[in-house]
């Protein structure tokens, strides 16, 4: 069933997905084109307040294709992975949102958006008349695009249950 983790052991409450989402670099999105064969794409986000989630694109790919056939999407964010070798698992925390992803058409949402991804992902070294610049050079080459959730699901498993190799 979608939104549920089956393991509800290692279900995360919403406000722990939520960080999750906001501390991870990129997520994989994944799309479906119109004859329901599967694409994915790693992306870089940025969220809102508003509980969406936006993202950069070029203006053509099959990505965008399969959005306007499709606008039911899932991203997938792994924020931590440690592979266990002596218990034969995975420590991990990751997040799964389902929604809609729509193309942002006002100008100022996807200015916003596209400011908020520069200063997520810039150490702050270049000066803000530069990144303004740039943004308003690139808007006519960029699609901004937007992940209304209806679904947010974390889960995880980040303790060990063994210290050392069990004897046998």
């Amino acid at each position: 069933m979608r939104g549920v983790v089956r393991r509800e052991s290692r279900a995360l409450p919403l406000d722990e997905a939520l960080q999750i989402i906001r501390e991870a670099e990129y997520g994989v999105l994944a799309t479906v084109d119109s004859v329901s064969r599967p694409c994915t794409t790693a992306l870089n986000h940025t969220f809102f307040d508003d509980g969406c989630l936006y993202f950069h694109s070029g203006i053509e790919g099959e990505k965008l294709d399969n959005i306007h056939a499709n606008p039911q999407v899932s991203f997938f964010i792994t924020h931590i992975a440690e592979v266990i070798f002596e218990q034969f698992t995975t420590a991990f925390s990751s997040v799964v949102v389902h929604g809609s992803m729509g193309f942002v058409e006002d100008e100022e949402e996807k200015r916003a958006a596209l400011h908020k991804i520069v200063d997520r992902f810039s150490d702050g070294s270049v000066p803000q008349q530069v990144v303004d610049e740039f943004i308003e050079t690139s808007m006519p080459n960029v699609f901004v695009l937007k992940l209304t959730p209806d679904h947010i699901t974390g889960k995880a498993r980040l303790t060990r249950r063994r210290t050392c190799l069990p004897s046998y």
